[in-house]
């Protein structure tokens, strides 16, 4: 087999790549030129402003029950009957009242270790 029919294509698709490269039409993975065009524009649109604060619930209201059940399962396998379960965004502690036999207890986690503060 001659060597000069394998190197042709080498060759070629070299220089079609440096002509692309050195011209402009080729950019870096994950480069939106529209994007860095039109970004500044939509967070200043109506739309933008508006729905700013559902963006932001959307977090809390995705994370706040898997936190909570997650402490739920942490009382309940500690022997206790979980009644209810709070946690606030941004705060370090989870208070679940639960009962054990007749009686009732507020036990404080922390988050997001999920260990046992206080049990009162």
């Amino acid at each position: 087999m001659n060597i000069t029919i394998l190197l042709k294509p080498t060759v070629a698709t070299a220089m079609v790549t440096a002509l692309m490269i050195t011209t402009g039409c080729v950019t870096a993975p994950g480069y939106n030129a529209y994007g860095d065009l039109y970004e500044d524009a939509y967070k200043d649109s109506k739309v933008y402003k508006r729905h700013k604060k559902a963006i932001k619930n959307v977090d809390k209201e995705l994370y706040q029950p898997a936190i909570e059940q997650r402490a739920a399962n942490k009382v309940n396998n500690m022997g206790y009957r979980v009644k209810d379960v709070k946690y606030k965004r941004g705060d370090s502690k989870i208070k679940v009242k639960a009962t054990r036999g007749s009686k009732d207890y507020k036990i404080e986690l922390g988050y997001p270790g999920y260990q046992v503060i206080k049990i009162k």
